[in-house]
């Protein structure tokens, strides 16, 4: 059985939109990553390593998120992104 399959069996699909369980979590990253390729938006391997550390780091949502922005409002020598 296939990852996605046992998540699927495991959590109602309208759960996998809005649980913050750890395999619903991981279902609508590899859901973006999808979405990402479907509209041909090149991958960022640094954004992407960096979100995988703040998860296996347990940093609080929020947290990843004020950093993921902080991180970007530094690679577009933007600070105006919100």
């Amino acid at each position: 059985m296939v990852d996605s399959e046992m998540t699927r069996k495991r959590l109602h699909p309208k759960d996998l939109f809005t649980s913050q369980s750890p395999e619903a979590r991981a279902w609508r990253a590899k859901q973006a990553e999808v979405d990402s390729e479907i509209e041909g938006l090149p991958r960022d391997p640094e954004a992407a390593a960096l979100a995988a550390q703040m998860e296996r780091d347990g940093v609080p949502d929020e947290e990843q998120i004020a950093r993921l922005i902080a991180y970007f409002k530094m690679r577009s020598g933007n600070s105006s992104l919100e």
